[in-house]
């Protein structure tokens, strides 16, 4: 089966739809299925045989780094687009995002007549939210995309809420199957979508051989102490994951551990925000800003930290959680939503969104070795349920589906 896979982020931004995507490829591909990316192209492309890449231009407010596909731009481009796609002759189009390539996926499933398979990997709304788009912005979009598509445009109320549910239902409404990665997405939103096509399948992770001394060396490499208290996240460090959450827990967890350190992996985009909070809450020269770092480094990270800690409120599923497990870290969450409808469960330790109660799940975690590991030992067999070819053949069981007997719409 040749499956086509649009998404509006790719390497070298590193995110969870990024490794969901290359996932997901990587094991269809190992199953014997034809499976390509497409995504917006970057000037660090590396050649890659199942990576096809579309003319890009940098967001021009530099959101996350992101670029956007430009066939919406211009007819011409349009059409370029749509040959190079045509040309691979796909059975079925996969849309990860709800972007300018997502919307070119749409598109070549209405042009080449195959089935489309959505997956919701993104709040929408709370991501809007965090970011402060306007209403009109999201809008203009939408009129942009109904006249890319030859079609009516949704109407939309005045609010953000009202334009991204226009977003959702543009996207989703033609769609075969959506796919979610937990129940957290439909019981933290109302998608557009009959249940009968909506299919909850969670990203799984590959396992990583773990090296006895690769914690000792991170922990040298960035200077900290062998006996430091040391709190990892990893993850974009942005606002809408909970940033502010974290530094104000982490600031009273070390007014009383003086050794303690916290360790952010993931790309800054918004530096002289995150400096002000580090400088507000005095913990500027506690914190270490290790950034993007390929897989190797993110997992010595895991297994030199002590606590990892997860403030964000807006996450699907966070595949860190399912990283930070398969390396017997504990987990100390923020969110009860995803707590309750996760993949760890009660494996790790909610403690609500308050600050204050954050970082006393922090602080009871560092203080306790032994209930740290035995939560970490349960979180390890949950994440074992999770492989990446047990998500791959998931998916293709519903890509069979749409292309031998299409769900009724």
């Amino acid at each position: 089966m040749r499956s086509l896979h649009f998404t509006d982020t790719y390497l070298p931004r590193r995110d969870g739809v990024v490794t969901s995507v290359r996932t997901l490829t990587s094991a269809l591909r190992l199953q014997g299925q034809h499976a390509v990316t497409v995504a917006p192209g970057h000037r660090a492309d590396a050649g890659d045989g199942h990576l096809l890449r579309l003319p890009a231009v940098p967001v021009p407010w530099g959101l996350a780094g992101l670029r956007l596909s430009a066939w919406l731009l211009n007819g011409r481009w349009a059409a370029g687009a749509m040959a190079r796609i045509a040309q691979a002759r796909p059975d079925l189009i996969h849309v990860h995002t709800p972007g300018p390539t997502g919307l070119l996926g749409v598109f070549a499933g209405r042009e080449l007549g195959v089935p489309v398979v959505h997956t919701y990997h993104t709040d929408l709304h709370a991501y809007a939210d965090a970011y402060r788009v306007p209403a009109a912005a999201l809008a203009a979009g939408l009129r942009l995309y109904a006249y890319r598509l030859g079609v009516p445009p949704i109407p939309t109320g005045s609010g953000r809420r009202d334009a991204v549910d226009a977003v959702n239902e543009f996207m989703l409404r033609d769609a075969g199957a959506v796919i979610v990665p937990t129940p957290a997405v439909p019981a933290r939103l109302a998608l557009p979508v009959p249940a009968e096509r909506l299919a909850v399948i969670p990203t799984g992770v590959t396992p990583v051989p773990l090296d006895a001394t690769a914690g000792a060396r991170f922990r040298r490499a960035h200077g900290i102490d062998v006996d430091a208290p040391l709190v990892l996240y990893v993850g974009r460090v942005n606002r809408e994951k909970g940033m502010d959450r974290l530094i104000e827990a982490f600031a009273e967890v070390a007014a009383t551990r003086p050794q303690a350190r916290l360790v952010l992996v993931g790309a800054v985009y918004e530096q002289r925000w995150l400096t002000r909070l580090l400088r507000d809450a005095g913990v500027r020269d506690r914190v270490v800003l290790a950034g993007q770092q390929p897989p190797a480094v993110v997992c010595a990270a895991y297994q030199a930290a002590d606590v990892f800690a997860f403030p964000s409120t807006t996450d699907t599923q966070a595949l860190v959680l399912l990283e930070a497990a398969q390396c017997r870290l504990p987990v100390v969450m923020a969110d009860p939503l995803l707590h309750a409808h996760g993949l760890l469960g009660d494996a790790t330790l909610l403690t609500g969104p308050a600050p204050g109660s954050f970082a006393a799940g922090i602080g009871a975690l560092l203080d306790d070795p032994a209930a740290a590991r035995a939560l970490a030992d349960r979180a390890v067999g949950r994440a074992a349920n999770h492989t990446a070819d047990g998500y791959a053949r998931s998916v293709h069981a519903i890509y069979q589906q749409l292309t031998t007997v299409p769900i009724p719409r």
